[in-house]
């Protein structure tokens, strides 16, 4: 077929290029955008695209993974390779009133470098304050065959602009550089582009030719296989929802994903949450996986309802693993409970705490996963013995206490140690300071994006400014959990006096995470070492206290 990248860029937007089910999400980082554009710049190949001709109508979801309208009359085909280049391009070359600046592309002409919005705060900076040297793609690529004429008015109106700002060097010398780049610049798609047509009404050899193309570059996995084979016929039905479920806030913010939908639905249709021995028949009957699909999704509410509410995260950075919901989403639906209560609760928590502190699902093998699923299945009873026996499958050699030197040794800001003391804060209503707001309130505010920052109680700027070696001070026993807002306030205070300068109730929400009311002596430079080993030592007590390695294990 002999299009240009244009051609596809514009079929694509309009809808004429649709995107089967069995496509995955959009995944790309902004530094791949950045080197797909720069080759389209510099002329390299990036690859073949393939678009499937078919008669017959299929369920289509746009980049980002909700559902399309009906298929237009000009309906050309699907893509079955290149949705992360196409909608790459489609996204970055939106204007401001249509897309986010993360997404929006923009060309530092001077440097010849591609950026996305957001990619760099000098990058960011220069864009808010309409730098003509920073270009927007927007207004100049050209995603239709442009007229000489109308190309060259836009390259004059941005000459002109980099002139009134005195961009254009003495004598205007850069003018014809600069001339030069954006012509290349707004011709960049007007390439050809190498696209294949597969001419085919049966989806199964769709999804065949799908598959094998993907294996080319990031293979698909078995999740990947089994999320495109739903789209079949049998079970039409339950997709759409189940896309639906992904796309809710609440979901998408903690990072669930189809296949972790896939996966939760075949452990409660089957006991047993492995793709690798899946049966092609498995969701064959119609009636009983869309059975399935609905215990599966009160399981699901239930058990994301509980790790917001009653543990307090909200977000995929405090999460510890998705896996680790498997088998508390099995056993809510073997037991048919919307809502996690008493004991029960405390049990699921302790199991989601101990797990993730432990990182016994980090990387997690199938069979690692079914161990846990395998002792709810095996067990008999109410909800009491199926909590029971999750929490029991937890290997008793997991069951010890956080030591002071844990605490110390730890340097990660979102690591398993912090995920679980947010825990401990969230649970004990710990205000931040100086606001005196409750991290609890906070995460419950809607916000799109995460509300809290991990602070450094000794500032890492003002230690260096003492001369004092900066890899020391990356230690949980150095972190506090604060607002975002207040950790910009406070920023890079000398901790001494942003402490004097606390009023009495701001002091006592503070003392909550540092330890101490009184013993302001802690806060000097010259005391580091102490206050690293008094809040280990604090920190370390009030996690296991937390955690119930404090007393006698009963399960």
């Amino acid at each position: 077929m002999n299009v240009t990248v244009a051609d596809l860029v514009e079929r694509f937007n309009s809808g004429e290029i649709r995107l089967p089910l069995m496509q995955r999400d959009y995944v790309w980082k902004p530094k791949k955008v950045a080197r797909l554009l720069d080759s389209l710049y510099r002329s390299w190949p990036i690859g073949s695209f393939y678009v499937w001709h078919t008669q017959d109508s299929h369920p289509t979801k746009t980049p980002f993974g909700t559902l399309m309208p009906k298929k237009l009359d000009s309906f050309y085909g699907f893509l079955l390779d290149g949705q992360q280049r196409l909608t790459s391009l489609a996204l970055a070359l939106q204007g401001e009133a249509a897309a986010e600046l993360t997404h929006r592309a923009f060309f530092d002409l001077e440097n010849e470098q591609f950026y996305l919005g957001q990619m760099k705060r000098t990058i960011t900076k220069r864009i808010e304050a309409d730098d003509p040297l920073i270009v927007p793609l927007c207004e100049i690529v050209a995603t239709s065959k442009a007229k000489d004429g109308q190309l060259y008015q836009s390259i004059d109106r941005l000459i002109q602009a980099l002139d009134a700002q005195g961009k254009l060097g003495k004598g205007n010398k850069e003018a014809t550089k600069y001339r030069e780049r954006l012509h290349r610049l707004a011709t960049m798609l007007q390439r050809d582009a190498l696209c294949d047509e597969f001419t085919d009404d049966h989806e199964e050899d769709a999804f065949e030719v799908f598959s094998r193309l993907n294996k080319g570059g990031t293979s698909l996995s078995a999740g990947d296989v089994e999320a495109a084979r739903l789209a079949s016929a049998a079970t039409k039905k339950i997709v759409e929802p189940m896309r639906a479920f992904i796309a809710e806030p609440d979901n998408r913010a903690l990072g669930l994903n189809f296949v972790f939908l896939l996966r939760a639905l075949v452990t409660v249709h089957r006991g047993n949450c492995s793709f690798s021995k899946l049966p092609r028949s498995w969701a064959d009957d119609t009636a009983e996986i869309e059975e399935s699909w609905r215990r599966t999704q009160k399981a699901l509410r239930a058990t994301v309802e509980f790790i917001t509410e009653e543990v307090g995260w909200t977000t995929r950075r405090w999460l510890p693993s998705t896996m680790a919901l498997i088998p508390v989403v099995y056993m809510l639906a073997k037991s048919n409970t919307s809502k996690l209560r008493g004991k029960d609760a405390e049990l699921v928590k302790r199991y989601l705490l101990i797990t993730g502190l432990r990182s016994l699902f980090r990387g997690a093998t199938e069979t690692a996963v079914n161990t846990y699923v395998n002792a709810v299945r095996n067990t008999r009873g109410d909800r009491s013995r199926l909590a029971r026996a999750l929490f029991a499958r937890i290997p008793k050699n997991r069951l010890y206490k956080i030591k002071k030197d844990d605490i110390r040794n730890t340097n990660g800001m979102y690591s398993p140690l912090m995920q679980i003391f947010l825990a401990y804060l969230y649970e004990k209503g710990v205000r931040s300071w100086p606001s005196g707001r409750k991290l609890k309130d906070a995460l419950h505010d809607g916000l799109n994006n995460d509300p809290l920052s991990v602070h450094h109680v000794f500032p890492k700027k003002f230690m260096q400014d003492q001369d004092f070696p900066i890899e020391r001070l990356n230690t949980v026993a150095n972190y506090a959990i604060l607002l975002q807002a207040d950790n910009a306030e406070i920023g890079d205070q000398n901790p001494l006096d942003c402490w004097r300068a606390l009023k009495s109730d701001q002091r006592e929400w503070a003392s909550h995470q540092l330890g101490f009311v009184a013993q302001d002596t802690y806060l000097k430079p010259e005391a580091f070492e102490e206050f690293i080993d008094f809040r280990a030592e604090k920190i370390s007590g009030w996690l296991n206290e937390f955690l119930g390695f404090s007393r006698r294990e009963n399960g």
